[in-house]
C-alpha cells in the first residue's frame, strides 16, 4: 500500500520563505516564553530545551513531507477514511485518560487518532468534494453525505474533546465554499448550528431569525433550500435545551455556562478563565516584561506553558505581541489563499485551505478561549504551545501546505 507514497526524485523541495516567516515569529516568541517559565535548567525537565528538541523533529518530519506524492493521498483517500473511522469507534472500548476516552493504549504506549485524524479528515474531505464538485445535480444525496461525514466529529465530542470537534467541523465550511457549491447550501448547514445558540437568549433568536431571512432573500436560492434552511433554523432552536441538557455531558455543560459567566464556578471550571482574564488584562498594552507575570510565576494561571500561553504573553509582552501574533498569522492565512487560487488541481487546491485551516482555527478558537468568549477546550496553539505531538501534526500540515505549493504551481 505504501510503495509509492514517495518520490525523492521528482518532487520539489523548496523553502517558501512567505509561509514560514510566520513560523518561525511564532516559534521565537514561544521559545522567549518557555524560557522565562522553565523552573528547571535541565535538559530532560525543562520545556525551553525540549522545544527546541521538537522543533529540530518537526523540520525533519515537514522536509520528509516534501517528498509525499500528493496523487497517493487522493488514490486513498477513501481508504484512510475508513481507518480513521475504525480508530475513533475503537477509543470507545478504551479506558479513561483524563477524563477522556480519546486514546489507544497498546501497553506501555498510547496515542490519540483524533489528533493525527485531524490530516486525514482533511485528505478525505478534498477528495469528497473534489469528486463531488461537479455533480451539481446530486445537492440532496450530497447533503445525505455530507450529515455522515459529521459521524467522526460526533464521535471525537462524545470522548469527550469538544474541541478537537470544533476543529473537525470548522475544515467543513471553508472547503465547501472552495469547491464551489450554492451559497444557499453552505448556508443551510452553518445557520441551524448557530440558532443551537442563540436560543439561549428568545429575543436574540427572533433577531437571528430575521437576519436569515434578509440573508436568504439576498442570497436568492431556491424556495426549496431557503424554507428548508427556516425549518431548519427552528428545529434546531426548539431542539437546542435537550441537547444542552441530555447530549452534552456535564463537564461539557459546566464549560458553556462558565463560558457566559465564569464566576458561576470561581474556583473549577471557572477559575482557568477569570486566571486568565486577569492576566491579559494586567498585561496592558506593553506588558510587564519577561520573566515578569505575576499570574505565571505565582502559578495563579495553569497549563501556562501549552493551552494558557497566549495569556502569558499578553501578561509580559503586552497586547502589541498578540497583535504582532495576528498580523503574522494573517500573513500567513494570505499566501495560503494566494497559493490556492492559482492551482489548477481541485484536490490539491482543497488540501491546501484545508490543512491552513486547522492551522487558523487553532489559534482562533484558543485566543477565544483564553479571553472568554469561547468554552475551554484544551486545543494548544500551533508552533507556540508547548508539546510534541501537536507540533508533529502542525508540522506535517506545514509540509503538506509547503509540498502543494512547489508541485502544483
Amino acid at each position: 500500500m505504501f510503495r509509492g507514497l514517495f518520490d525523492f526524485r521528482n518532487q520539489k523541495l523548496i523553502l517558501r520563505w512567505e509561509i514560514l516567516s510566520s513560523v518561525f515569529f511564532f516559534f521565537i516568541i514561544s521559545l522567549l516564553i518557555l524560557y522565562n517559565q522553565s523552573d528547571n535548567t535541565q535538559f530532560v525537565t525543562s520545556s525551553f530545551y525540549k522545544q527546541i528538541l521538537w522543533f529540530c523533529i518537526g523540520f525533519f518530519v515537514f522536509i520528509i513531507v516534501q517528498f509525499i506524492k500528493v496523487q497517493y493521498l487522493y488514490d486513498y483517500s477513501y481508504f484512510l477514511y475508513l481507518l480513521l473511522f475504525a480508530l475513533l469507534l475503537s477509543t470507545i472500548l478504551s479506558p479513561e485518560r483524563g477524563g477522556a476516552q480519546s486514546w489507544i493504549i497498546l501497553g506501555p504506549f498510547s496515542f490519540q487518532p483524533s489528533e493525527v485524524g485531524k490530516i486525514i479528515y482533511t485528505v478525505f474531505l478534498a477528495r469528497f468534494f473534489t469528486d463531488f464538485a461537479e455533480k451539481k445535480d446530486l445537492s440532496w444525496y450530497f447533503l445525505f453525505m455530507l450529515i455522515l461525514l459529521l459521524l467522526p466529529a460526533i464521535i471525537v465530542a462524545k470522548q469527550p474533546d469538544l474541541g478537537t470537534a470544533m476543529i473537525y467541523l470548522s475544515i467543513i465550511m471553508p472547503m465547501l465554499f472552495w469547491s464551489g457549491f450554492s451559497r444557499g447550501l453552505i448556508l443551510l448547514l452553518i445557520f441551524p448550528v448557530v440558532s443551537l445558540v442563540a436560543v439561549s437568549n428568545l429575543m436574540l433568536f427572533y433577531i437571528w431569525m430575521i437576519i436569515c431571512i434578509v440573508i436568504l432573500f439576498y442570497v436568492r436560492d431556491s424556495l426549496l433550500t431557503s424554507f428548508t434552511n427556516i425549518g431548519l433554523n427552528l428545529i434546531s432552536g426548539i431542539a437546542s435545551p435537550y441537547i444542552f441538557w441530555n447530549v452534552l455531558n456535564n463537564e461539557q455543560r459546566e464549560r458553556i455556562l462558565t463560558t457566559i459567566n465564569p464566576y458561576l464556578s470561581p474556583l473549577k471550571d471557572g477559575y482557568q478563565v477569570i486566571q486568565s482574564m486577569i492576566s491579559i488584562g494586567s498585561g496592558g498594552a506593553l506588558g510587564k516584561g519577561l520573566g515578569q507575570g505575576t499570574q505565571t510565576h505565582l502559578r495563579f494561571l495553569p497549563v501556562r506553558d501549552t493551552d494558557f500561553i497566549i495569556s502569558v504573553i499578553s501578561e509580559e509582552m503586552g497586547f502589541i505581541a498578540i497583535l504582532f501574533i495576528l498580523v503574522a498569522l494573517i500573513w500567513f492565512i494570505y499566501w495560503c489563499f494566494e497559493y490556492a487560487v492559482k492551482i489548477e488541481n481541485k484536490f490539491a487546491s482543497l488540501l491546501l485551505i484545508g490543512s491552513c485551516t486547522i492551522i487558523f482555527m487553532h489559534f482562533i478558537i484558543n485566543m477565544g478561549m483564553v479571553a472568554g468568549l469561547l468554552p475551554v477546550t484544551g486545543l494548544p496553539v500551533p508552533f507556540i504551545s508547548y508539546g510534541g505531538t501537536f507540533f508533529l501534526t502542525c508540522s506535517i500540515l506545514l509540509g503538506l501546505i509547503n509540498n502543494i505549493i512547489n508541485n502544483y504551481i
